[in-house]
Parts: structure tokens; C-alpha cells; sequence
């Protein structure tokens, strides 16, 4: 979840550092802080807040040997000496780290037993702590340490006796590659964008000594290892915000050019991704989040096309559940990033299973999209802002073709991408209504219902408002107690097959005193909805992509006007490294 980015170059790193900081800052925002060696000292700065507040240091810092960071804060809250890096006791060693340490109280147990005292309230500090106290070269306490450790990691050490710095990763993203700035190392290769023309993605059990004039990665015997750079160019990365204020916006009015994007792109669901459902009894779709949402999406279209069973299914529950899965089971990832940890750790379960496995990532280079037997990419573009949008669409829009080329069928996503640049605007009157009330309910059906609880996911994640959302059959079951006067209830009805029980809710709630929003056709509107969003006629699976789209202008907009930053909500971090 947090960001790393380590410079070995000339007296400008740290501020190098800086600007990849601030392209890594959807990683985490609790705190930034920098390391680097002057005159034989290893000196930190480092402060509570966005990367913005160590802008100055950096400026000024001038060291050749630079490592940063960027925090979501897992272990102890969020303050200065919480912050990154870590310093060791004799301060020979500082670290900077993106994981969990899963057995860190042992650890430190074990480093206080050597007399060393802890300042921070962290579980990284003890890897800091633990190099310190290990006998050999760096490389070897390196080793030492890393092997008592459990949990995952992703680590820049800075060594002051080798004047280097060290990386190596277990279970996160790690990056390294030869830049314009220095030799470098990163948690996103976006921070490459620009300066280097290639980069490499350090493996387990490898470890990188980095210095200002070489980058050598080693073995786990430290034998020097030939490694091949993959090409920069062709991932096309770019963070540029044309014009808006936040990511977010500009991800919005994205998203009909992902749609011509994707439509233009269909020839990668090929007779090698198409193989993977053949023979199979059971599929299993699994993801997180937004991701989650989509993995609902794909659940039910893939399951109408196949006549299979197919069941979407959260991570986190997934990896502790008895699951059956053998031989017979294709199992779908869904994950923006392609390195939620909970998500990986399900690829891993099912894989052992003897599962055929199928990654639906926008990161092509990400670790999921490599373990996987087969990997389509949603073509969303990078995506910086933490609420996913774009992705979310293309995702399901994925689905959608998959569905369509395993039934034999003809589409044509044009009608969609002409419809969603209209669906891409919401009612200031309704904008200024949802900012007052601090309860949504969000109803629905069938993907009805998965665009419910993706909508009310968008509200509450960049406006902390208290928005859920239910199957609107569900509604009588307990859910209807905590309507009232004026409750804000937004009814989606893009099934027509079943759009007469959809509307039979909107009549409950209705009568005990609601507020209506109807997302739906123009022939359904009515004098019963306080608010109507028109939505165009295509086919029921695409009719609810362009459901989605005004909910989540209409989070947005409730976000600035509530002078929120919905690039950067409370709490949350956009690649989810750790479980």
C-alpha cells in the first residue's frame, strides 16, 4: 500500500525522489519521508501528511544516495516518527519498506534482547533494527534478516559502511531500471515514465545492490544474474491531467474512449483464453472492492452464456473458504492493479488446486497478469485516482465481450460509446440534495443490484456519507426499517423482464415518505420519482454500464462540494499491497 522510490545518482536525487513520490502517492498519503548519506551520515527527514510536505528537503538535500517513501499506515498511526524511513540503532542502516511483517513482535523481542531500542510504533522498524544486528557483507545481513521475516515486503535500504543501497521483495512490487536521474528503484514503474526506456521487476529470492554507477542483481547464493529489462515503451503511461483538477474527472470523461479502445482491442479474447472455459463444470470469479463488483457483473453474464455455475466471490472470504476446486474449475482475477494482495493470494490457492487460472487486470506488467495462464487487459489507461471508474466499466465491459464471443454472438460496442459521452452529466438540484443528507440507499436487481452497490461504494468512498446499497427484493426483509421522511432512496431499472417487481419497491419506500431517484428508460419514467436519470435502450448487460455513469459524476460532484480531494480519500490507497 505504500510507496517506495530509491535514487543513486547525482547531488539532485532526493529531489528525483520527490517527483517520483508524488507519482506514487495514490499508494499511500499518511506521512513522507526521505533518507540519504551526507558527509558519512545517514540523514532523515520525514513528517506526517501528503508528499508536498517534504517538497523543501528535497530541494535542498543534496546526496547521491537517496531512498523515500510514501505511507498507508498499517502499524502504528499516522505521525512523523511513524513515518519512513527507519534508522537503525548504530545508524548504519536506514530502510523504507510497503508490506506487513506479520511476526514483527518477535522480531523486535529478538533486537531488544541485543539492547536495541525501538522508536516508532511500527513493524518495519524492526527490519531496520534486525540488518543491523546480522554479521557480514550487506548482502548477507540482508539475507539473514529477510529470511526470519513472515509476511510480505518490498524494501530500499540504504547502507552507510557500503554506501549503497539494497532492494529486494517478497509478495509486493518492486521495480528497478536505469534512468536519466540515476539508477533506480520503485514500487510503480510509473515513476520511470520518462526517464528510462526499459525496467525490471525484482523476483523473490533475488537481491539488488544499487550504487550511482551499476545496478547488480544477485541470486540468493549472491551470484550475479543476467537479467532481461522489458521495454517502457510500449505501456504508453500516461498521468497527464489534460486540463481537469483531479484524476478522477478526467477518468470519468475517460471512459467512452476506453469503450472505442476495447472495442478496437477484441481480437486478445483469442482461442488460447477461449480454451480455458472448455470442459469446465464450475467457474470461480474473484476480486475485491470495485473489482468485486465486477467479478457480480461477470458472475452473471458468464453463467447465462455457458450454463454453468459461476460464482463471484470476495478475496479475502475466498482464500479462508473450504473451496472445491480441482481440474474442472477455471478461476477469473479481477483486479485494476494486478497486485491486490488478498487477490494474488487467491491466484496461488487455486493454482495449487490444479485450476486454470485467468487474470482481467489494467496493468499489464503486474504480478497477476504473470502467474495467471492467461491475462486480458481492460485497456482502461492508467488510473490514478483511488475510486476506480474507468476501470470499473471496462472491466465489465470485458465480461461482456467474453460472454458474447463464447455464446458465437455478433456486438457492436459503437451505440455504447455514443450513449455514454451522454450519460456523462447529473442534476445539480440532485447534486445539492445528496451533499445535505448523510443516509443513501442505492436499490436494484440482478446487475440491477450490482450497479447499487457500486454506486453507493463511489459515494461512500470519496464523501464518507453513509450510502448502501441492497437488493431492492431485499428491501422488505429489514432493510425498509430505516426509511423515513425524505430518505434518499436511487432505484436502478434497466430489466425490463423484471423491471415491474423493481418498481413495485420504489412504490414501498415511497409510501413511508422517501425521496426517488429512478435510473431508468424514458418510457418508465414517473410522477412517482422526485428525480428521474434517463438511460438509453441498448441490451440489459450494457444498459447498466451506462447506469453507473451519472452516480459516479453525481460522487464527485458531492466530494467538491463538500471540498473533499476525491483523488486522495481518507483512509484508502488505491493498490492494496497487503491482506
Amino acid at each position: 500500500m505504500c510507496g517506495i522510490a530509491c535514487v543513486a545518482g547525482d547531488s539532485n536525487s532526493a529531489k528525483y525522489c520527490y517527483e517520483a513520490l508524488s507519482q506514487l502517492e495514490y499508494r499511500g498519503y499518511d506521512s513522507a519521508g526521505i533518507a540519504g548519506i551526507i558527509e558519512r551520515e545517514i540523514e532523515i527527514f520525514k513528517k506526517e501528511g501528503r508528499v508536498k510536505n517534504i517538497q523543501s528537503f528535497a530541494d535542498e538535500f543534496k546526496a547521491e544516495l537517496v531512498i523515500s517513501h510514501t505511507r498507508w499506515a498499517t502499524h502504528g498511526k499516522p505521525s512523523d516518527i511513524n513515518s519512513h524511513p527507519h534508522l537503525s540503532n548504530d545508524k548504519k542502516i536506514a530502510i523504507v519498506h510497503n508490506g506487513i511483517i506479520e511476526n514483527y513482535k518477535d522480531i523486535k523481542k529478538h533486537c531488544q534482547s541485543q539492547g536495541v531500542v525501538f522508536a516508532s510504533d511500527t513493524d518495519s522498524e524492526c527490519i531496520s533494527q534486525l540488518i543491523s544486528i546480522e554479521q557480514g557483507n550487506i548482502l548477507e545481513k540482508v539475507k539473514a534478516a529477510t529470511s526470519m521475516l513472515k509476511g510480505s515486503y518490498a524494501l530500499g535500504i540504504l547502507s552507510l559502511e557500503d554506501n549503497a543501497i539494497v532492494a529486494c521483495a517478497k509478495e509486493s512490487p518492486l521495480y528497478i531500471a536505469k534512468t536519466t536521474n540515476g539508477n533506480m528503484v520503485a514500487s510503480d514503474v510509473i515513476c520511470f515514465n520518462g526517464i528510462a526506456s526499459e525496467y525490471y521487476a525484482v523476483k523473490q529470492n533475488e537481491y539488488v545492490l544499487i550504487t550511482k554507477d551499476e545496478i547488480i542483481v544477485y541470486t540468493k547464493d549472491f551470484e550475479k544474474k543476467k537479467v532481461q529489462y522489458l521495454s517502457l515503451d510500449s505501456l504508453n503511461i500516461n498521468v497527464d491531467l489534460a486540463g481537469n483538477k483531479y484524476y478522477m474527472l478526467k477518468e470519468i470523461k475517460e471512459i467512452p474512449k476506453v469503450i472505442n479502445k476495447i472495442a478496437s482491442t477484441t481480437e486478445q479474447i483469442n482461442s488460447k483464453v477461449l480454451k480455458l472455459f472448455e470442459g469446465k463444470k464450475t467457474i470461480k470469479i474473484i476480486g475485491c472492492g470495485t473489482a468485486y463488483h465486477a467479478s457480480m457483473y461477470g458472475a452473471k453474464v458468464l453463467q447465462d452464456a455457458l450454463r454453468v455455475p459461476c460464482d463471484a466471490c470476495v478475496a479475502s472470504e475466498f482464500i479462508y473458504a473450504n473451496n472445491i476446486i480441482d481440474s474442472k474449475t477455471l478461476c477469473i482475477f479481477v483486479s485494476q492493479s494486478g497486485e491486490t494482495a488478498d487477490t494474488l493470494s487467491a491466484q496461488k490457492l487455486c493454482k495449487q488446486s490444479g485450476a486454470k487460472t485467468l487474470a482481467i487486470t489494467n496493468v499489464e506488467y503486474s504480478a497477476l497478469a504473470k502467474v495467471c495462464d492467461e491475462y486480458l487487459s481492460v485497456y482502461a489507461g492508467r488510473e490514478i485516482a483511488v475510486a476506480s471508474t474507468k476501470a470499473y466499466i471496462a472491466q465489465i465491459l470485458i465480461f461482456y465481450l467474453l460472454a458474447k464471443k463464447l455464446k458465437g454472438e455478433s456486438f457492436d460496442l459503437k451505440p455504447l460509446e455514443k450513449s455514454a459521452k451522454q450519460m456523462i452529466k447529473i442534476d445539480e438540484e440532485l447534486v445539492n440534495y445528496v451533499t445535505k443528507e448523510n443516509k443513501i440507499f442505492y436499490l436494484g436487481r440482478q446487475l440491477d443490484y450490482v450497479s447499487a452497490l457500486e454506486a453507493a461504494l463511489k459515494l461512500k468512498e470519496i464523501t464518507y456519507k453513509g450510502a448502501e446499497g441492497y437488493a431492492a427484493g431485499e428491501l422488505k426483509h429489514g432493510t425498509i426499517a430505516l426509511i423515513e421522511d425524505n430518505t434518499l432512496v436511487i432505484v436502478f431499472a434497466t430489466d425490463e423482464a423484471i423491471i415491474d417487481k423493481t418498481l413495485s419497491g420504489l412504490q414501498e419506500v415511497k409510501a413511508r415518505g422517501a425521496k426517488i431517484v429512478l435510473v431508468s428508460y424514458k418510457k418508465y419514467k414517473t410522477k412517482d420519482a422526485d428525480y428521474f436519470i434517463e438511460v438509453p435502450k441498448l441490451d440489459k448487460e450494457l444498459s447498466c454500464i451506462l447506469s453507473i455513469l451519472p452516480l459516479q459524476l453525481l460522487a464527485f460532484k458531492v466530494c467538491i462540494k463538500l471540498n473533499l480531494n476525491p483523488d486522495k480519500p481518507r483512509n484508502l490507497a488505491k493498490s492494496v499491497t497487503v491482506e
